[in-house]
């Protein structure tokens, strides 16, 4: 049995993980995070739903970088209509993550936290040599895919912090 709480604003969310640590989990669309519950593998006492996070929602070019906000979907991505000239390696990666209907609630970010080495999105991430910008109660900080993932299913990302959002660089097909 978990607390379940919806987040309308991001300065919530980083209160709640400061009160909670290690008994919060994060909701974004729920691809990971729903099977875990249902196998019993996290028990928390609170899940923190933050897909309807308004300001979170985004993906932008800035300056040689794609950023991408932590409640935006894969679907999303993928019918960003910059997507096949800036980031052509998840153009051609996003297809082949879950079905469909996965891909309409799983989140760019919360497959990165995730950090199952066997799914396509960290893969890219580690690859493209993406950042994860992490915030929390004490401010933000980035870290390079090599110093986020630090093992399977295992990030540096601590309990009082989320992925507010994930940069790649813009790429050219046959880049890299």
């Amino acid at each position: 049995v978990f607390d379940y709480a919806v987040a309308e604003h991001i300065d919530e969310v980083i209160k709640l993980l400061s009160e909670e640590g290690d008994d919060a989990q994060l909701l974004a669309g729920g691809q990971s995070l729903i099977a875990m519950l249902n196998m019993r593998l996290v028990r928390p006492a609170l899940v923190l739903d933050i897909s309807r996070l308004p300001d979170e929602n985004f993906i932008r070019l800035q300056d040689d970088f794609v950023e991408i906000g932590c409640t935006v979907t894969q679907s999303d991505l993928q019918s960003w209509s910059d997507l096949c000239t800036s980031l052509p390696l998840l153009a051609r990666a996003l297809p082949w993550v879950g079905h469909q209907q996965t891909r309409n609630k799983g989140t760019i970010c919360g497959s990165v936290a995730h950090a199952d080495p066997s799914a396509e999105l960290p893969l890219c991430f580690a690859a493209l040599g993406g950042e994860a910008l992490l915030y929390s109660s004490q401010g933000e900080r980035v870290l390079k895919a090599d110093e986020f993932q630090v093992g399977m299913l295992e990030t540096a990302c601590a309990p009082d912090e989320m992925i507010r959002m994930l940069r790649f660089p813009k790429a050219e097909i046959g880049s890299g």
